[in-house]
């Protein structure tokens, strides 16, 4: 394609970057910013459903004031910090087991951890509860018959140790995800150099690499943290109905646990809940930026992998205890559960659960409702992660490159429920968006972006790879920005985005705070469905929902693979006729 004036085909690739970049901080302004702002302008004037406005602090004088605050503040600290703690214990060893022994069940750690990491935190709050119920629970019964009933009565989800074990058991996932890369690339010469010294292997590893990787350990730690303080759904279903509560349990609280919801007070609460996080999640992003978190020699002092020959039994059965444990129980005590007419009644096998569920019509429209918005809401999300990445990216220094910076961490900083009271005051301010109010597309909307850190983090890495020489030459040869950016940079882009894809989609099925306010009785999620459902005792059939929308979801992202699959053979099949003269004429030649 022959090129007239590629100066002047840059300068209009300019003007469209530049107007695509106007439209992008648009919507970051009403989406991500501007939630924040109407939050902190609720805490002063109460209900976003009041037609007048009277300012007043007495929101915040009545949660400072509030005997229970002291308390909520030292519940979120110390689940935040006790399962931080457990993840950060469990992660270490598993990363050390990947990267430094060659066992058998090696190969199993990462896929598992990826599971657990991907599981929402609801669907595994409630197995647990089912399953560590000391009264009607597996792990009682089996010691019951065995005649260790007493023993049994230990194992109890919902409790401070419960509560604090299962949220460890999860969260090792997402620490070791993190863990296990700097501790590959760990340097172990000077480690390497103590054990010829004298010192142990095990002394060496404590008192030289694992402080190298501390800042590491802190920048890893601090997220968790934040993770711990915005936790709702855990709190909700192991906490709540042993009287624990949380700051985020204390926001709904005063919604729904008076007469009248108390707005002031929880606006109140949760802008004061927003900038403790932020502090902290300000300090994580002081510590990450600029910064590699592991010492990396020039040449390669990895070493190779100890093969334990006594022990190493031991190392493999640790694995394959907590792939039992953390994966197997709570997804057989699911399956378990959903055919039993009733919760504990072990034994006694129905499918009146699926037959209850799929006869309720609020039922099956919170499994339509939940397809839909984890197929398309995740989809759109991870392209509005894409761009946003692509702005952070390609313009760093520039003012949209710093507002989509910002916006991008905005919901990591606020707790779902907070998040929810902000998007809930800016749509029904917003003409034409309120009419949504109380529909799946609304809960779908928050929920996108809410998983926005999650979409543009998965790109920003992958994006800053490309070269920007393949934009430019698309641009000279008059491609626009849109099919420039998803026709190259997209496809290069595609492993990490199929990841986010699934990750987010299973992040919005099963995220219950975010949703939880903008529900009602005609637009349910399975998430706010099966929460109904465990607060009434129900829960075998909400074991059959959580079920039914996994087969459900795996059916459907199996049938969109063969399509794509069906469709890229249809458009490859002109290709290979087209070339099949081709080799027959070069077979014929080489043949004369």
């Amino acid at each position: 394609m022959r090129i007239s004036n590629p100066v002047a085909a840059l300068t209009a690739a300019g003007a469209r970057r530049a107007g695509f970049r106007l439209l992008v901080a648009a919507a970051i302004i009403y989406c991500l910013l501007w939630p924040m702002v109407m939050l902190v302008r609720g805490a002063f004037i109460g209900s976003p459903f009041a037609s007048d406005t009277v300012w007043t602090t007495s929101g915040f004088r009545q949660v400072l004031s509030d005997p229970q605050l002291v308390s909520n503040i030292g519940a979120s600290l110390l689940l935040s910090f006790g399962v931080t703690v457990g993840s950060l214990i469990g992660g270490t060893c598993f990363a050390v087991l990947a990267t430094r022994f060659q066992t058998r069940l090696r190969g199993w750690i990462t896929p598992m951890m990826v599971v657990a990491a991907a599981t929402p935190g609801l669907f595994y709050a409630i197995s647990w509860a089912m399953l560590a119920n000391p009264n009607a629970g597996i792990v009682s019964r089996l010691f019951a018959s065995v005649g260790l009933g007493s023993i049994g009565q230990w194992f109890n989800a919902m409790s401070w140790p419960g509560l604090i074990i299962v949220g460890s058991l999860k969260v090792t996932g997402f620490a070791y995800l993190f863990l296990v890369g700097p501790m590959s690339a760990a340097d172990r010469s000077q480690e390497d150099a103590a054990v010829i010294s004298g010192a142990s292997r095990i002394n060496a590893f404590f008192t030289i690499t694992l402080p190298s990787l501390a800042p590491a350990y802190f920048a890893v730690g601090m997220l968790l943290i934040v993770a711990g303080i915005q936790a709702f759904d855990m709190p909700a279903v192991l906490g709540l109905p042993v009287g624990i509560k949380t700051l985020s349990l204390r926001v709904n609280d005063y919604l729904v646990g008076y007469a009248e919801p108390n707005w002031l007070a929880a606006n109140a609460i949760a802008v004061l809940t927003m900038l403790f996080v932020a502090i902290l999640v300000t300090i994580q992003i002081w510590v990450l930026h600029g910064k590699d978190h592991v010492t990396v020699a020039g040449k390669s002092q990895q070493g190779a992998r100890l093969r334990p020959r006594r022990w190493g039994w031991v190392l493999d059965l640790a694995i394959l205890a907590y792939a039992l444990i953390a994966i197997v129980a709570p997804v057989a005590q699911f399956v378990i559960g959903s055919f039993q007419p009733f919760f504990g009644l072990y034994g006694a096998w129905t499918l009146d659960n699926y037959a209850r569920l799929f006869s309720d019509p609020v039922g099956i429209g919170a499994l339509q409702s939940t397809l839909v918005i984890a197929f398309v809401g995740a989809s759109i999300t991870v392209l509005a992660g894409f761009f946003m990445a692509y702005v952070i990216t390609r313009a760093p220094g520039s003012g949209i490159g710093i507002l989509a910076r910002i916006g991008s961490w905005i919901p990591a900083t606020a707790p779902g429920i907070v998040l929810s009271v902000a998007l809930l005051f800016t749509y029904l301010s917003t003409p034409f968006v309120r009419e949504l109010f109380g529909t799946h597309w609304l809960m779908m909307f928050a929920l996108m972006v809410g998983a926005i850190p999650i979409a543009v983090r998965a790109a920003e890495g992958m994006i800053a790879q490309v070269s920007r020489e393949l934009e430019d030459a698309a641009f000279i040869c008059g491609a626009n920005v849109l099919p420039t950016l998803i026709g190259i940079l997209a496809r290069l882009c595609a492993p990490s985005l199929i990841g986010a894809w699934l990750l987010i989609s299973l992040w919005m099925a099963g995220t219950l705070d975010i949703p939880l306010l903008l529900q009602s009785t005609r637009s349910q999620t399975v998430a706010t469905y099966a929460y109904s459902l465990v607060t009434q005792g129900e829960f075998s059939l909400a074991a059959a929902i959580f079920v039914s929308f996994l087969a459900l979801l795996a059916a459907c992202t199996l049938a969109l693979i063969l399509l794509y699959l069906l469709i890229r053979m249809l458009m490859n099949r002109p290709r290979l006729l087209a070339a099949e003269p081709l080799a027959l004429s070069g077979e014929k030649l080489h043949a004369d």
